[in-house]
């Protein structure tokens, strides 16, 4: 019996969905599905690596950060399937439009170490107005640790000292 062009579909999209929770783990995670050597793992990788520049591309129009929602559906794609935690300054002018990021500090799988003068010395030199503190959880725990809310008091409060906001950590 042949398929529907609608039930290819569904068929094809369950697949995706698959093999895309297999991909944010390993190409080792791929090549068990049966037919998927290591080529086709790496062009599957490939892939879905582009999949995720591409929801988080912006075509060089300006973003505007009105909420934590906005930096995480910008930045988000790019962060999420990470195997080590990275941590990220995004620069923002006088309006909440980003201006330019930079990653502080690229971590193992439990933490990175983030020091306050590295989070502050290209905002200060690219003129930002503000900053927001993004990294990722490896493990998928989106719960802030200890040492991430004690991190966020201490540049926060660095902030204030210079008169260079932390409008969020996320």
């Amino acid at each position: 019996r042949s398929l529907s062009a609608v039930e290819l579909g569904q068929t094809l999209l369950r697949a995706y969905e698959s093999l895309a929770k297999l991909a944010r783990r390993d190409a080792k995670s791929v090549m068990r599905t049966k037919g998927i050597g290591p080529a086709k793992a790496a062009q599957l990788m490939a892939a879905f690596e582009i999949g995720r520049r591409i929801e988080g591309a912006t075509d060089g129009e300006r973003i505007q950060v009105r909420s934590p929602a906005d930096a995480a559906a910008h930045y988000g794609p790019r962060l999420r399937d990470l195997k080590r935690e990275v941590f990220l300054v995004v620069m923002l002018n006088t309006a909440g439009v980003i201006i330019g990021d930079h990653t502080i500090s690229e971590g193992g799988l439990a933490g990175s170490i983030v020091e306050p003068r590295a989070v502050f010395e290209k905002a200060i030199l690219e003129n930002a107005a503000s900053i927001i503190c993004i990294h990722n959880h490896p493990s998928g725990n989106p719960e802030p640790s200890r040492e991430d809310i004690a991190i966020t008091k201490q540049l926060v409060d660095a902030g204030k000292l210079m008169g260079l906001p932390v409008n969020d950590h996320l």
